[in-house]
């Protein structure tokens, strides 16, 4: 045990029904940590989804020197900071980007566009199956690569590849201009 640490480095190895043990403990509590700060229930709980379901990947390898309370806690605000952080980096750039096209004297229209575009694209992703819509909005819209997509959802990454080639076939196919 470390001079300043309460608790000895723990290597856990959880089995399913201490899981569900601690799921039951501590969901609600890390979806309130999530939903206090970002005020948005649906990402709160996919946040909160996206702890256990970590925790539950790395069960076998979780090597944790505070509580599990502590660590499940800490883990929560954390997934809030990458969420916020990535998200403000999203938009700073969208505002860039705006900005540049505003000073062309082109803003309002371009924007207008812009707009129009993007709800054609979400009603179309909205007409792919589940798990292309799934893959696509991990890929295109939060920024993630193959072998994460493949790990987030369990699936391999040659399955990632062929729901963005059709969803992206399918978007080029209903997007074709005359």
């Amino acid at each position: 045990m470390s001079g300043n640490n309460k608790y000895p480095q723990v290597v856990f190895h959880l089995t399913e029904q201490s899981f569900q043990q601690l799921y039951r403990m501590y969901w609600k509590k890390v979806f309130a940590i999530c939903y206090h700060t970002l005020r948005d229930e649906d990402i709160a709980a996919e946040l909160s989804q996206d702890i256990f379901e970590s925790l539950w990947k790395r069960r076998n390898s979780l090597q944790i020197n505070v509580s599990i309370e502590q660590y499940i806690f800490r883990s929560a605000k954390l997934e809030v900071f990458e969420y916020c952080r990535t998200t403000s980096n999203r938009q700073k750039h969208l505002q860039n980007v705006i900005q540049n096209q505003s000073t062309e004297g082109t803003y309002t229209e371009d924007t207008l566009n812009y707009n129009e575009l993007y709800k054609t694209i979400n009603r179309l992703i909205n007409r792919l199956p589940y798990k292309s819509q799934e893959v696509y909005r991990l890929s295109q819209q939060q920024g993630l690569d193959k072998k994460s997509i493949a790990s987030a959802l369990l699936i391999s990454e040659k399955t990632v590849e062929y729901h963005l080639y059709k969803a992206l076939n399918f978007l080029r196919d209903n997007l074709a201009v005359d």
